[in-house]
């Protein structure tokens, strides 16, 4: 016992003096604020049939509940999901597989520093609940059990279940990076509908509170909606006295599968945890006939024109290394894939191609320009670059240039497309959507130094823009005429300017 005890003094202490760990309590503070705006804010998070409650501890601890089960998970799953990477880094690993403790105790207590991380992020929102109570002055009377039990029966359970994923998904090879990231994305998208739709959980609350607000304005025809969602002028939200509900028997055994989820991830966390062997890095393994045959007659063969057409001028051809290094060490099936999504394009209905090919195209890039903006670190050459006679700004438009040609080719089929159907509009927007998607990549790799931050918000707004038509996130534009009429293109084409000057200024001040 007081083994696990000191490995989760050692590793909370650690994590909690990091950077990231203060700035994700601040961010979550102002968070907590704007999730209830007052009543002449331009914008609203839960209106029941257009009523809110007034705020009360009631109606506040509710709120955050079901606004904390929506959108915590993705939030909390990124900040823990370095545990195991921390100890990596630090030169750590090689000291505890050294050490007598055993992979089940290990990685329990890493579960457990993980759940103290996301219980202390939720204490920091109560009291912010508090604080903004007393702020709004609807109700001075503070009830902490109103308060603390819908996170108690709706929120903790869910963030074991989240302590849970990230150590799985840190112990799976290939869930461990990147590719982990953008998964587990696409996994928390289908948990809104699936939490939303819920019987025993905020599902169910939502649906009796609508059902108690129509009983008592039957005359009220409103809208209900969940999240951040603008009132118009002509739209009023009013508010009503609400007191509360208790717990109730289907509430509590709603927590039952997520405990489920919660051990089982962390059963399969333990049979996969390596316990920091060097096995896997010693590890040759021999690549199969099938990819050797297209590394040497396709990708090569397929090297030699872009050679040729780089090789008379000194940017061109460090555009073509930078290309080079951007994709090196990705897997030959990507290239296929990549390949595989130009032919589609060229065949498919331009509906399917610009709602759908087309942004899966960007996607399947994701993990390769996320790269950009560190790929100097990560590819061990920063020391080659600091003394070479290129200037810092034609290093960074030759990196930046690079995945510019990279998304242009996974966009190939569609340009040719729009240009044979002289769709001279959707060229403007398929540029301005490479431009925006290759800048917020350098940004976010070159001021955190790292790959995460792209890969978790690039993939929100992919989903919430192109996949569903959102006008002011759509940077590509799939209701073209609505898109341009709104001004979207430029908007974006004016981030797209600033996020590449921002970045090339930062690159050339170190």
């Amino acid at each position: 016992m007081s083994q696990l005890w000191q490995c989760i003094l050692a590793d909370f202490k650690q994590r909690t003096r990091q950077q990231s760990f203060v700035v994700t309590l601040l961010a979550m503070s102002v968070l907590t604020l704007l999730f209830f705006p007052s009543l002449d804010d331009q914008y609203q998070t839960l209106v029941v049939n257009g009523y809110r409650g007034i705020y009360n501890s009631a109606w506040l601890g509710i709120c955050l509940a079901m606004l904390n089960v929506l959108f915590l998970p993705l939030i909390c799953f990124y900040l823990v999901k370095n545990g195991l990477e921390l100890d990596r880094q630090s030169m750590t690993s090689e000291l505890i597989a050294a050490t007598p403790i055993n992979k089940l105790t290990f990685l329990f207590a890493k579960w457990c520093t993980n759940v103290l991380i996301l219980v202390s992020i939720v204490m920091v929102m109560l009291i912010s609940c508090i604080l903004l109570q007393l702020y709004y002055g609807e109700s001075y009377q503070i009830d902490l059990w109103a308060l603390a039990w819908p996170q108690l029966v709706f929120v903790l359970p869910m963030l074991l279940a989240v302590a849970s994923l990230a150590i799985m998904f840190e112990t799976i090879k290939w869930l461990k990076n990147g590719l982990g990231n953008v998964v587990y994305f696409f996994l928390w998208t289908g948990s809104i509908i699936q939490s939303i739709e819920s019987v025993s959980g905020i599902g169910a609350i939502l649906s009796q509170l609508d059902t108690e607000v129509a009983e008592r304005f039957p005359l009220q025809q409103g809208s209900t909606h969940i999240g951040v969602t603008i009132v118009n002028e002509v739209e009023t939200v009013n508010t009503f006295i609400w007191q509360g509900i208790e717990p109730s028997t289907s509430n509590l055994l709603g927590i039952i599968p997520l405990l489920i989820i919660s051990l089982s991830c962390f059963i399969i966390a333990v049979i996969f945890f390596d316990r920091f062997s060097q096995h896997s890095l010693t590890e040759n393994k021999q690549p199969s006939k099938l990819v050797i045959f297209l590394n040497t007659q396709v990708i090569s063969r397929l090297d030699i024109p872009f050679y040729l057409l780089t090789k008379h001028f000194a940017f061109t051809r460090l555009l073509r290394l930078e290309l080079k290094l951007l994709l090196k060490g990705h897997s030959t099936y990507w290239v296929m894939g990549l390949l595989t999504l130009n032919i589609i394009q060229l065949f498919i209905s331009q509906q399917l191609l610009v709602s759908v090919f087309l942004p899966l195209s960007w996607l399947w890039c994701v993990l390769v320009v996320s790269q950009l903006g560190q790929i100097e670190k990560q590819a061990n050459t920063t020391e080659l670059i600091t003394y070479s006679n290129k200037s810092a700004i034609q290093q960074s438009l030759a990196s930046y240039s690079s995945a510019w040609v990279l998304l242009t080719m996974a966009s190939l089929g569609s340009a040719l497309r729009f240009a044979a159907m002289s769709e001279w509009l959707l060229i403007i927007q398929l540029i301005i959507a490479i431009s925006f998607t290759v800048s917020l990549a350098y940004f976010c790799g070159a001021f955190t130094g790292t790959k995460r931050m792209f890969e978790v918000l690039y993939p929100a707004i992919w989903y919430m823009g192109p996949i569903q038509a959102a006008l002011y996130l759509d940077f590509f534009g799939v209701n073209s005429q609505v898109s341009w009429q709104a001004g979207t293109p430029y908007y974006f084409l004016a981030i797209s300017i600033a996020l590449l000057v921002l970045t090339v200024k930062n690159k050339s001040v170190r």
